[in-house]
């Protein structure tokens, strides 16, 4: 089994996840999301933000990256964080005690089937616990089959709970989906 180490996110990755973002959200979400959305995509605009975000010693997201064994390439990328949705969402739970949320997790579609995503999610999963949370949940778009069968293979159920992503144009719908730590 290949190797995939993980670490903390740096400064100095924004670009490179800038870049994974661009390709994995136009490999997942075309179809899903408006094709302007996604070809107006800019990686330079991203990494800023993302340079910020990682450089900001308050930011509430812990991000991590799975990279290669030999040369450390960024691979993909995910965060973790307490829980950001609203009543819509969390109101709808059983409770919302010791739950945290896996904010996002991409990929280049390069490394698509690599096996670096199960490595990563169980970092994420570890990250979860370490920030002394029990359970988790994440928001899945709609017709992300491939994402849904990734988190369904790794123990993430699904559930009844949706809701509109409106920080897009259109709205896209979300499954919730969750797991216990």
């Amino acid at each position: 089994m290949r190797e995939f180490p993980v670490r903390r996110a740096e400064v100095s990755d924004a670009q490179r996840i800038a870049e994974i973002q661009v390709a994995a959200w136009n490999s997942a979400y075309r179809g899903i999301m408006a094709d302007n959305l996604l070809d107006g995509l800019d990686a330079s605009r991203i990494a800023s933000r993302l340079a910020e975000s990682l450089g900001n010693e308050n930011n509430s997201i812990s991000t991590l990256v799975a990279t290669t064994a030999d040369d450390g390439k960024v691979l993909g990328f995910g965060g973790t964080c307490p829980p950001r949705d609203g009543e819509d969402v969390l109101g709808r739970l059983q409770t919302t005690d010791g739950l945290g949320e896996l904010a996002f997790l991409n990929f280049h579609p390069e490394a698509f089937g690599s096996g670096a995503a199960s490595v990563l999610i169980r970092a994420l999963e570890d990250d979860l616990r370490a920030q002394d949370f029990t359970q988790a949940y994440l928001m899945v778009a709609e017709g992300n089959d491939r994402a849904m069968r990734f988190y369904t293979k790794h123990g993430w159920q699904r559930s009844d709970i949706t809701h509109a992503f409106a920080n897009v144009s259109p709205p896209v719908p979300e499954r919730l989906f969750h797991t216990s730590l």
